[in-house]
């Protein structure tokens, strides 16, 4: 009799732990829901500020290239600092946006869902380095003293941007797997 209720006490603790560590991890999961929501909203701003950064980078360009006195040079580099500044409000949005995929990552979830979590944490901060180094092209009109020298400079910008960009882009393509190949898992969110 004594074996039988000991079993069944202990049964009944069981139930009770397994019904805590559930819910536990739901409230793990709605809280880095609450996370990415958060980090949605900085990245769309990001995207908003990269995209607004990189078409005055494309007009900025096409100024230099048709420059002729300095009166054009200071009106260019006017457009330099604006620029600047749209891009160090992507690649401040894409860093708080990375830690909190990050932030996200180190809850109690499913193993998939963390690693995706990750993946995007780590995409994030890639596309924050790459946001600061398009800040070189137009940082480097303003401090280059001629023509020759601010090529130079460009050049060394656009092969670090590239590689950025590749590695982001990499980063987004795994996480994205792992979206495609489990959507079951994340409808349940």
């Amino acid at each position: 009799m004594f074996s039988k209720m000991k079993t069944q006490t202990l049964f009944v603790v069981a139930l009770l732990v397994a019904a805590f560590s559930f819910r536990c991890s739901f409230e793990e999961t709605a809280k880095a829901n609450k996370l990415i929501d958060v980090a949605n909203t900085s990245v769309k701003d990001a995207n908003d500020k990269i995209e607004k950064g990189t078409d005055k980078l494309v007009g900025m360009e096409k100024a230099v290239s048709q420059m002729e006195d300095e009166n054009d040079l200071e009106k260019t580099r006017t457009m330099a600092k604006d620029i600047i500044s749209d891009l160090e409000k992507a690649r401040d949005g894409y860093k708080e946006a990375g830690n909190k995929f990050d932030e996200a990552s180190k809850l109690k979830v499913k193993d998939k869902f963390k690693e995706y979590l990750d993946l995007k944490a780590k995409e994030m901060k890639k596309r924050s380095d790459l946001a600061d180094a398009m800040i070189g092209e137009p940082k480097a009109l303003i401090e280059s003293s001629n023509h020759d020298e601010y090529q130079k400079k460009v050049q060394a910008v656009v092969a670090k941007v590239t590689d950025l960009k590749k590695e982001a882009d990499d980063l987004a393509g795994k996480a994205d797997k792992i979206y495609q190949d489990n959507k079951d898992m994340f409808a349940e969110k």
